[in-house]
């Protein structure tokens, strides 16, 4: 995991981030890498559109095979979506998220004792036959009031 403000990292730091994970540093990783730093969670149109002019002549299946790329190293998670599309994430820890279903966005949610008591009431629920491999928590929320909750 990259600590900190992922926007907040220059692109030698960025450079060696990919070295450190065995991935040569081609200008493509480069420039798709440090638009995940900045976007934190995106899909790969949103990295393709975040690119703009910066994409030079890279395919939306380049960025695509980059992220896979780089998730296969460790540098991204992917975080599929209650709409259907695949995020990835800068940020490899575990951690639960919020999808805005009005925004399409994911957000991270801060809570380090969030995980360990959803699997621990998860384990003691799950029939014995079977093995956790892992818990992700993916809320989905909008923009609204408290009253228009149900």
């Amino acid at each position: 995991m990259m600590e900190g403000d992922f926007r907040q990292h220059s692109m030698d730091e960025i450079r060696s981030r990919l070295n450190q994970c065995g991935l040569k540093a081609t200008p493509q990783r480069m420039r798709v890498y440090a638009a995940m730093c900045r976007l934190g969670h995106a899909s790969a149109d949103a990295v393709y559109l975040h690119l703009g002019s910066d994409k030079g002549t890279m395919s939306l299946a380049t960025v695509y095979n980059v992220l896979e790329s780089m998730t296969e190293a460790g540098l991204l998670v992917r975080r599929p979506s209650f709409s259907s599309k695949m995020f990835f994430d800068v940020d490899t820890s575990e951690h639960g998220h919020l999808y805005r279903s009005d925004t399409q966005e994911l957000v991270d949610i801060s809570d380090e004792s969030l995980l360990p008591a959803v699997e621990a009431r998860v384990r003691e629920c799950m029939p014995e036959d079977l093995v956790l491999d892992r818990v992700e928590i993916q809320v989905i929320c909008h923009a609204g009031r408290p009253a228009d909750w149900k």
